[in-house]
């Protein structure tokens, strides 16, 4: 809402100038109405707000109707009764100022959201929600308070579609969402008997306050409703432990849904806990974090995840198993590079499964003298000789053509 600190730069907000300052300007004030404008604003600051009062409305019965002065002077007042929380008069005296359609653009357009804002906080819900939805109708980017006003404008009145539409777009487009945000989705949702989108708005806020046990609450008795009692009675020991201050309930809560082989909710969970800073994204947590993805076939989000593990990890593990993922996916060269890193840190066993890997890849770039070098190295590893020594007899063949084709 407007406060009275701002009032004092009204004039300068809608561009008004006095007649005699420019000539080819249709949004000019005479010299007599800027002057009167100018003592009310100086009244208004300092706190005379009854002496400026008259003053308006003194100026108001002199200016012509239907002219901009007399906008100027209508919206003037209504910042005035606003600031006095006179809503009513304010939002009637906003109203006959855009009926007058003698605003500039711009400025119409903000008076029209304080309208919006104004008949809000005088319960005028119907009012106030379609002012403000002609209001967004003109907004090519509008704010996502404006998403949250309205979303609960509708709420009050019992629109939860249009409530979930609004607050939806607002969490959408703001990484900094407020706890009240999800609040407001999470009773729509509930109202609607939406439970499982009800069950999802839950588990980002148990990931992001995890300490608060309302949630957890909430969240198991969901999963009680849609019939899932072992979950459910996981969520509540899980809750029981926050007591104790367990840091670990989070990750334990994810370790349980991948049990449960429901994977990409585990990997959701842990990746909102991570975005939140709620848990730390050291080796084991982003490890767990790699294998929700896998588990639920994300391989794109998988390969993100080992990429960061990769930096942590001085074994070649994480090499190797970024490796296989990009070989799964078939990105042959990305494959090899993983490989090859993995291949200059591991020892012993996996190394003949490594060389193996990469004498694949080698081979699907067509790089077969490189492929040979790496299945023979392969050969020399109990678990990979058989089928290295396969694809050596097909790459020998192979380069063997090649070489009568050229001779």
């Amino acid at each position: 809402m407007i406060q009275l600190k701002q009032l004092i730069a009204i004039l300068l907000l809608l561009h008004i100038s006095p007649l005699w300052a420019k000539s080819d300007d249709k949004y000019l004030l005479t010299e007599k109405t800027y002057k009167a404008l100018s003592v009310a604003q100086e009244l208004m600051a300092e706190d005379k707000n009854t002496q400026a009062e008259k003053q308006l409305n003194k100026l108001l019965s002199e200016v012509t109707a239907g002219s901009y002065e007399q906008a100027v002077v209508q919206q003037t007042l209504g910042y005035l009764y606003s600031s006095k929380e006179n809503y009513k008069k304010a939002s009637q005296l906003f109203q006959q100022a855009l009926d007058s359609k003698a605003l500039p653009d711009k400025v119409s357009r903000d008076l029209q959201y304080n309208l919006g804002q104004l008949l809000l906080a005088d319960d005028q819900y119907k009012k106030g929600v379609q002012i403000l939805e002609q209001w967004l109708q003109n907004e090519a980017q509008p704010p996502t308070s404006a998403r949250v006003l309205l979303a609960s404008a509708y709420y009050r009145l019992q629109s939860y579609t249009k409530t979930i539409e609004h607050i939806s777009i607002a969490i959408k487009k703001d990484k900094s969402a407020k706890e009240a945000w999800y609040q407001i989705l999470l009773s729509a949702h509930l109202e609607l008997k939406q439970y499982k989108s009800a069950i999802k708005v839950l588990e980002t806020l148990v990931s992001t306050y995890p300490y608060n046990k309302t949630y957890w609450s909430q969240l198991a008795s969901l999963y009680l409703q849609q019939d899932k009692d072992f979950t459910a009675l996981a969520v509540k020991m899980l809750a029981q432990r926050l007591e104790l201050g367990d840091s670990k309930t989070l990750i334990n809560l994810a370790d349980m849904y991948r049990y449960l082989r429901v994977p990409y909710k585990s990997g959701k969970l842990l990746e909102s806990a991570l975005d939140a800073g709620v848990i730390d994204a050291n080796y084991d947590n982003l490890n767990k974090l790699a294998d929700s993805w896998l588990a639920a076939k994300e391989n794109v989000k998988a390969v993100e995840v080992l990429k960061q593990l990769t930096a942590l990890d001085s074994s070649g593990e994480s090499d190797l198993k970024q490796g296989r993922v990009l070989f799964g996916m078939e990105k042959w060269q990305q494959a090899e590079q993983s490989l090859s890193k993995a291949e200059e840190k591991l020892s012993g066993k996996k190394v003949g499964m490594t060389a193996l890997l990469i004498g694949m890849t080698q081979f699907h770039q067509n790089h077969l003298q490189q492929a040979k070098k790496n299945f023979i190295k392969a050969t020399k590893y109990k678990g990979e000789r058989n089928q290295a020594g396969q694809w050596l007899r097909h790459i020998e063949r192979l380069l063997e053509e090649q070489s009568n084709e050229k001779s």
